[in-house]
């Protein structure tokens, strides 16, 4: 049983038999990618400075 697709291939309205199957075999071997924050935001680039100092002044009970 195959897995279902959610994605879309577009194609022309003359389009021939060979120009879709080509489309379909591309759409089939590319891997599906799961989205992830830096996706929709861009990489948060610096936004914590260093993520060592960062973290230790989080768990620092003392400050």
């Amino acid at each position: 049983m195959s897995k279902r697709c959610n994605r879309v291939v577009v194609i022309k309205k003359d389009a021939k038999k060979k120009e879709i199957a080509e489309a379909v075999k591309k759409l089939q071997n590319s891997a599906e990618k799961k989205p992830v924050l830096s996706d929709f935001f861009g990489k948060l680039k610096g936004a914590f400075g260093d993520p060592i100092e960062y973290q230790q002044k989080i768990r620092n009970e003392w400050d």
